[in-house]
């Protein structure tokens, strides 16, 4: 299994020399995380509502010349207990897991998305070192914009605070990228196309 590793409201903005940029493509494997024990919390997404998202984040992503080919789009039953990790924000407990062979997580993509009941409050979270994130049923923003936000948390991008239009601005509804950041996000995708990062 390859899940460890290391390493709408806003207008999209075209990239700069965007005629000199070659496509990278990542793969995408995007889960529905419910729980393995009757009656425990799951997620309440569905199928069609994730390949939705899957399509959305990808049209974001086209603004760096990045294509998120989602190759995957299903649902993973796991313990009780790592549900209730994710929902205290810690994804080591569920990456953990994973590894321990206690779930399988069919067909992993360089990139995973799990959608979780709750992840303690926030919209969603991307734990260092890894390429995976997870995002939560009810964001207080749009489903495609808390996904690729922190798809660029795992491409090297920060939290930026002055420009409320911008994917990278925690909170809002804002999806655009700045010439600056689709350098680093297409220089990070190469990075895990190469098996570099």
């Amino acid at each position: 299994m390859l899940l460890i590793a290391t390493a709408c409201s806003a207008a999209v903005v075209d990239p700069p020399d965007e005629a000199d940029l070659d496509l990278i493509t990542l793969p995408v494997s995007l889960y529905i995380v419910t729980n393995e024990t009757a009656g425990g919390a799951s997620s309440a997404r569905s199928i069609d509502e994730l390949q939705a998202v899957g399509t959305r984040v990808a049209e974001i992503w086209a603004q760096a010349d990045i294509v998120m080919d989602i190759t995957v789009v299903g649902t993973i039953a796991v313990p009780d207990d790592v549900i209730r990790d994710i929902d205290d924000r810690d994804g080591r407990a569920f990456l953990s897991a994973a590894q321990q062979g206690r779930f399988d997580v069919p067909n992993t993509g360089l990139i995973a998305g799990f959608y979780v009941p709750s992840a303690g409050g926030a919209n969603g979270f991307a734990p260092p070192l890894t390429r995976v994130f997870f995002v939560t049923d009810e964001p207080t923003v749009h489903d495609e914009r808390v996904s690729s936000h922190e798809i660029g948390h795992l491409l090297g991008l920060h939290h930026v605070t002055d420009d409320r239009d911008r994917l990278m601005f925690s909170g809002t509804n804002g999806m655009a990228l700045s010439a600056e950041e689709i350098a680093v996000a297409r220089y990070a995708a190469q990075g895990i196309l190469d098996g570099t990062r």
